[in-house]
């Protein structure tokens, strides 16, 4: 049987991969808390951080507002509505490596597209 820990990495992990809208921590901590309230809020924010220090899971770090958590490691890209935050999948596209680094090393690239979501649209039309 596996130990408390795995255990609670195996639902933390879970959880994520089930809300399938890139949740904050404590997005995840509020979700995990209801069916399991044994497991700490430290715990949630260690174990998410520690599954995206594996590459286990997707850590966005998006301007403006807390990490986000993707438990989808496939190839694709985000779009965040700029007045909501609601942050969504998109295809992926082909981004080529720049023509200078600035004397960084590169290790990675996001691609983050910025707009409204289709309810924040909705209400902007509802105005006029």
């Amino acid at each position: 049987m596996a130990d408390r820990n795995t255990m609670q990495k195996e639902i933390i992990h879970q959880t994520l991969r089930e809300m399938g809208c890139h949740p904050t921590a404590a997005m995840v901590y509020d979700r995990v808390h209801r069916d399991h309230p044994t497991i700490s809020r430290s715990t949630v924010y260690r174990v998410l951080a520690r599954m995206a220090e594996e590459g286990k899971v997707l850590r966005l770090e998006l301007a403006g507002g807390e990490s986000r958590y993707d438990g989808d490691l496939s190839p694709h890209c985000h779009v965040r509505c700029r007045l909501c935050g609601a942050v969504a999948d998109i295809p992926p596209v082909e981004v080529g490596r720049p023509a200078g680094d600035g004397g960084f090393l590169l290790e990675s690239c996001a691609v983050v597209y910025r707009g409204l979501c289709p309810g924040c649209r909705r209400q902007g039309e509802a105005q006029c």
